[in-house]
């Protein structure tokens, strides 16, 4: 097998360089007609964006595409989209080749359609076109909604798609364009991968485009991808671009951002970037967003993306009264931060988990203390643990109902980590969507307790879901009805 061309660079201050890039070698690609193609079009494609379209357009002597699986990813506000673009016009209005386009959501959906009709217009003859050359070229078109297509001269076909687990596709295809790669999901796959076998022009093609894989996403085929692209031996029909950082860092370093961002300055700018900083996103969702962060891969974690976001519930979902509530509060090894978190349980329902706070005990105890200490009329229990700062917790908190405030033993803390587990596992918890939560959840490891198999949750994130634990365990073991006349111990 021939070694990839294969690079891991530095980003220079003054220009942005891909984190990694692999590409087979090759002598001719498409590229230069593609790239005219599009500035018809409007579409004036910066140098790396040129330089990807070398990668996807390479051909071999028998006119084959190099690269048969194509991914990028590219921080927001990039423009990574418009280069599929260009690619996907060029294909369908120009060689003939039959392309779906597919989004996660139906919005991006619509958004994408409008983009190329902007350019081959809503109908044949479409008078108002504002490209008339590419209008030109359009044989049929399909506006019924969740069936749009094109369709051109010398057989090519675009058509757009919003992925679900029972999409239908009307054509065979050669090449799909996945776009918001980061939310694809092995079970869309498994539906529109099918529609290439049978591609007329017998040169398939798969692109991945999107930003990192969030924290707690079960969509994992990205992830896959790209873990591919940094192997040892990456597949060859693989090719790979990424930008993006190596650590969540400072994420207010507009310096930083030139760094991974290669058309920062171009079409991308600094206003609608900064919209993204706290408190619109939180420091990991800004860098996986914006800098193209992506999450380290644990390979002994003890829960896969795909467990714990299956128990994601919209925030309007989740129960708000009733049952009981329990708190949560881990503080870590050293003592330096600790996390809060809240369960509730229903009658019939499974425990419903957050995660309230996540943050450094370098102003002492007092407010989280205050906290605790207002909420012990209401729950049944909060259970505090940790080597370092739960005794100053717990002294803090200062006199409150006999039963509310638990220390846990290690049996305790055993039961609690084997009953979230059990939960995740098996339908009995839920939680909201939160970075913070969901990359303790997803990336925590099994931490030895005592001698005879006993464990608790490990790793360097492991405090939100060790936090989330113990609410789970107090909300289901407590007997504490805050609701009876209340003893102060």
């Amino acid at each position: 097998m021939t070694p990839s061309t294969r690079s891991r660079q530095a980003s220079a201050p003054s220009r942005a360089r891909p984190r990694l890039h692999v590409a087979r070698p090759y002598a001719r690609d498409l590229s230069a007609p593609v790239a005219a193609a599009a500035a018809q079009a409007g579409i004036e494609l910066l140098p790396w964006q040129v330089e990807l379209l070398r990668d996807w357009s390479a051909i071999d002597g028998e006119g084959r595409f190099v690269h048969s699986r194509c991914g990028a990813s590219i921080p927001r506000q990039a423009g990574k989209s418009v280069d599929g673009i260009a690619w996907a016009l060029s294909l369908a209005v120009f060689m003939g080749y039959k392309v779906l386009w597919t989004d996660h959501n139906y919005s991006t959906t619509c958004e994408m359609l409008d983009r190329f009709r902007d350019i081959l217009g809503r109908k044949v003859a479409d008078e108002r076109a504002e490209h008339p050359r590419f209008n030109a070229r359009v044989t049929e078109v399909n506006n019924k909604t969740a069936q749009e297509f094109f369709k051109f001269k010398g057989g090519g076909v675009l058509a757009f798609s919003t992925r679900t687990k029972k999409a239908k596709m009307g054509f065979s295809f050669d090449v799909v364009v996945y776009d918001e790669a980061q939310e694809l999901r092995h079970e869309h796959t498994q539906i529109i991968t099918p529609t290439m076998t049978s591609g007329a022009r017998g040169n398939p093609q798969t692109l991945y485009l999107g930003t990192p894989t969030r924290a707690g996403s079960p969509a994992e085929v990205f992830q896959g991808v790209r873990a591919e692209a940094w192997s040892d031996d990456p597949p060859a029909d693989l090719c790979w671009m990424e930008y993006g950082v190596d650590e969540v860092g400072d994420i207010y370093d507009e310096d930083r951002w030139a760094t991974v961002n290669p058309s920062l300055g171009h079409i991308a700018n600094y206003a609608a970037i900064r919209l993204g900083l706290p408190p619109n996103l939180d420091e990991l969702a800004f860098a996986q967003e914006y800098l193209g962060y992506w999450l380290p891969k644990v390979a002994d974690a003890v829960v896969s993306a795909e467990e714990w976001g299956a128990r994601a519930v919209p925030r309007e979902l989740a129960p708000k009264e009733g049952g009981r509530v329990a708190y949560g509060v881990k503080f870590s090894a050293d003592g330096s931060s600790f996390a809060l978190a809240a369960a509730r349980r229903t009658e019939g329902g499974p425990v419903h988990v957050e995660l309230v706070a996540n943050g450094s005990t370098s102003r002492g105890p007092g407010e989280l203390a205050e906290w605790v200490a207002a909420r012990a009329r209401t729950a049944s229990c909060c259970v505090v643990d940790g080597l370092s700062g739960a005794d100053s917790l717990v002294d803090a908190v200062g006199r409150v109902p006999r039963g509310y405030i638990v220390r846990p033993g290690a049996a305790d803390v055993m039961a609690a980590a084997d009953m979230m587990l059990a939960a995740i596992r098996g339908g009995g918890m839920t939680h909201l969507d939160d970075p913070a939560l969901d990359l303790s959840a997803t990336t925590a490891t099994r931490r030895a307790i005592g001698s005879r198999g006993g464990w608790g949750w490990g790793g360097d994130n492991a405090t939100p879901i060790e936090a989330a634990s113990l609410a789970l365990w107090g909300a289901k073991t407590s007997k504490r009805n805050p609701a009876r006349r209340l003893r102060f111990g």
